[in-house]
């Protein structure tokens, strides 16, 4: 929970709740409130404390803690001292939070950005241009939370609601003027970024993820346009940007109302930002872009024609943020890579070593894909698949794998509660064609891929990217592909 700090207000409970979605207040409205919180273990003296269906039970401990008032759903069985109903205590969260901290996203130029694939690098892009415009960016993403200098852990891709307020809120008050955001579908699906006021939203592309959350394609996609067609139209900014990906077949869904204008980017047709020309080598990119019908040349060091897409949606976020073309396309230079997403590990052996995040069919194909156009010796993988999450996908895999590399070798990923062997066979059982081998330790398979590699080989370790961290049963261990990757090639080749 947030308590106070010296820069925040005492507020009065009936200015915090006035004018929003509140069916009755029982108890006194006058009352001061120093914290508000979703989690009843973080209540403390003078908290208001958010109670879904799922944790009515822990009122009595939030009270005990020193909360001095209740939101909920429905009447607690026993009574409370303060009690505010409300139809939907998520979204109430958003918006109370947002007061709480001062309305933050008021003075700051938010960006969301919303997708299956790409949202990380894109935030990259649009921070590395922000940067270069001199202009002070914060991001919000699946690798860390960054601003002012300070870069801190991000344990989920985008926060809870109070935790998100009080970010942008430290955000402003460190200078932060504009703040890149990744938007998971959990997080729309949660109402997390309710009382948000964004000034654009970006969508990449929407390809099958998350299912053991959403259910079907159908529920991923509407939590998806969310992020357009409820909180980019709810915003109190003047003048809002949807920034929208032609290429994608389900983009017209993500079409928002009148009062927003849209801006296209498209790697095959002409659009506000479209690729004249390119070439792309296992060292980078080399483009020629259009940018609202004037053309620019960036050279990348991103890898892959996808990494196109991401840089054009990134010019959009340039243009509606109003930088200089000269920054965004010094932006776009000096971003050398991003990590864990196709992140190349150096080595002196002449082999191609990348490590990447691709843990879905959809990215392992387009990676695979890419790697294998730009090869000029062999492409060995080194995959698995988490536990605990959609299985469907394992054969799927499996069988992308079988057909775009050279050499597979299948191992575990963070298998939490289920058994290793088990999600390999299922992974292995979508295999019908190319070589491959099994190998649980994940280390073992590693250097086992990496010492197959001759000069001219291209080895991809996918599936956990930036993470430096294995889940194992109950228990977290500490885990880098990267780190493993760079002792192997520097150890065994001295």
């Amino acid at each position: 929970m947030h308590h106070l700090r010296e820069n925040e207000q005492v507020m009065k409970l009936a200015a915090l709740i006035d004018g929003l979605n509140v069916t009755r207040i029982t108890g006194d409205g006058a009352v001061e409130i120093t914290g508000i919180t979703k989690d009843s273990r973080s209540a403390g003296r003078g908290s208001l404390f958010f109670a879904t269906k799922k944790s009515m039970a822990y009122i009595e401990e939030a009270l005990r803690l020193g909360a001095t008032a209740v939101a909920a759903e429905e009447t607690p069985e026993r009574p409370v001292p303060c009690l505010i109903l409300t139809p939907d205590v998520d979204e109430l969260l958003g918006n109370v939070a947002a007061r709480f901290f001062g309305m933050p996203s008021k003075d700051l130029f938010v960006a969301g950005i919303t997708g299956t694939n790409g949202k990380t690098t894109t935030t990259f892009l649009m921070e590395s241009m922000a940067r270069e415009a001199g202009r002070n960016a914060g991001v919000i993403g699946t690798i860390s939370y960054r601003y002012g200098g300070q870069v801190l852990s991000a344990p989920n891709t985008t926060p809870g609601a109070v935790e998100l307020h009080g970010l942008l809120q430290e955000m402003r008050l460190a200078g932060t003027e504009i703040v890149a955001m990744e938007v998971s579908s959990h997080a729309l699906d949660q109402k997390r970024v309710e009382g948000i006021d964004f000034d654009m939203a970006i969508f990449t592309n929407l390809t099958q993820d998350h299912l053991d959350y959403h259910k079907t394609m159908e529920e991923y996609k509407e939590a998806k346009t969310l992020l357009f067609t409820r909180y980019l139209e709810m915003s109190a900014k003047k003048r809002k940007y949807a920034v929208l990906n032609l290429d994608d077949p389900e983009v017209a869904v993500f079409q928002p109302g009148l009062n927003v204008r849209t801006l296209t980017y498209s790697i095959h047709e002409e659009a506000d930002a479209f690729l004249v020309s390119g070439t792309e080598t296992i060292d980078g990119l080399s483009l020629r872009v259009s940018l609202r019908g004037e053309t620019m040349d960036l050279r990348s060091g991103l890898v892959g024609m996808f990494n196109a897409s991401n840089i054009l949606a990134a010019c959009l976020f340039g243009y509606g943020a109003a930088l200089p073309r000269e920054a965004i396309q010094k932006g776009v230079e000096h971003l050398t890579g991003v990590p864990g997403r196709l992140e190349r590990v150096a080595n002196g052996q002449g082999i191609s070593v990348f490590v990447d995040y691709a843990h879905t069919p959809d990215a392992l194909q387009k990676v695979l894909g890419l790697l294998g156009r730009l090869k000029t010796g062999r492409l060995i993988v080194v995959f698995g698949c988490g536990g605990d999450r959609d299985a469907a996908k394992r054969p799927i895999m499996g069988g992308i794998a079988s057909h775009l590399a050279d050499f597979s070798i299948v191992t575990s990923d963070n298998p939490r509660s289920e058994k290793p062997e088990k999600i390999v066979k299922e992974i292995v059982s979508g295999f019908n064609g190319g070589p491959f081998k099994t190998i649980e330790n994940r280390r073992d398979a590693i250097t086992e891929g990496l010492s197959m590699a001759r000069p001219g080989d291209v080895v991809l370790i996918a599936g956990k990217g930036h993470e430096d961290y294995q889940i194992i049963g109950d228990r977290t261990l500490h885990f880098s592909d990267r780190e493993v990757a760079e002792e192997y090639l520097n150890v065994a080749h001295g």
